[in-house]
């Protein structure tokens, strides 16, 4: 299932080093979220095998601050 995010998400997500590949690949494996905050999300489960430029350390917690994570989050509960 393709994910649709709005351009304007898309258009904030200007340091994506996967190329947007959440939205195109079935397969491609989204962080686990815990809840969410203004802004981002707590990852329950780090999923990534590779740097993201939007993925962020809180003490011992993580956080996605993504927009287009966000809002297929938001859109799709997921």
């Amino acid at each position: 299932m393709a994910y649709q995010i709005s351009e304007a998400a898309k258009s904030r997500t200007t340091k994506c080093s996967y190329n947007f590949e959440c939205l195109e690949n079935e397969k491609w494996k989204t962080c686990v979220i815990e809840k969410e905050l203004s802004g981002g999300l707590f990852v329950k489960n780090v999923c990534m095998q590779k740097f993201c430029n939007y993925f962020l350390y809180f003490g011992s917690h993580h956080i996605c601050i993504c927009p287009v994570r966000v809002e297929i989050y938001e859109r799709y509960n997921i």
